[in-house]
C-alpha cells in the first residue's frame, strides 16, 4: 500500500478510475504550510495546471489515496516524470487526527498561468466529493480561470 496525496485534477474520482481503475480514495487530507499554484500550461486541459510550493502559514487540501505500485507507474507517466513536467516527491499530510507520508507530485515550474474552467471543475468535483472543508472548496472556486 502506498500513500497518495491528490491536490489537483487527480482528486477527481471519474479521472481517478480511469487512470488508476481500482485505486480507493481514503478522504480530505491537509498539507500545511505549502500553497496552491498553477505553474504549468498544459494543452490538453487549456490553462495552467495544479503546483505546489512552500508557503508557511497556508495549507492545501487535497486527497489521500491508497495506491499499489501499477497506480503509481501510470500516474508517473501520465504527470510527464520522464519528460520532465513533474517530479515526484514525499510530504507529510494530516488525515484523521494523524501524520501520514504520502507521494505527491510537484510540477517543475514555468511561469504562472490561470487555470482553465474545465481544470477548475475537475478541482472542484474532487474536493467536493472527498470532503474538503467548505472554506477550501469556496477558495479553489475564488480561483480565477480561463
Amino acid at each position: 500500500m502506498t500513500f497518495y496525496f491528490a491536490y489537483g485534477s487527480n482528486m477527481d474520482p471519474q479521472q481517478m478510475a480511469v487512470r488508476c481503475p481500482g485505486s480507493r480514495a481514503l478522504g480530505a487530507a491537509r498539507l500545511a504550510g505549502w500553497r496552491l499554484t498553477f505553474t504549468r500550461d498544459s494543452p490538453a486541459w487549456g490553462g495552467g495546471v495544479g503546483h505546489i510550493e512552500l508557503a508557511p502559514g497556508d495549507e492545501v487540501w487535497g486527497v489521500l489515496w491508497d495506491l499499489t505500485e501499477e497506480h503509481l507507474a501510470s500516474l508517473d507517466e501520465y504527470e510527464g516524470i520522464a519528460a520532465g513536467a513533474y517530479v515526484r516527491d514525499r510530504v507529510t499530510v494530516r488525515f484523521e487526527e494523524r501524520d501520514v507520508e504520502a507521494e505527491v507530485y510537484i510540477a517543475v515550474p514555468r511561469g504562472y498561468k490561470k487555470p482553465s474552467k474545465k481544470y477548475m471543475a475537475s478541482l472542484l468535483r474532487g474536493a467536493e466529493a472527498h470532503g474538503c472543508p467548505d472554506e477550501y472548496v469556496e477558495r479553489l472556486r475564488g480561483v480565477g480561470s480561463t
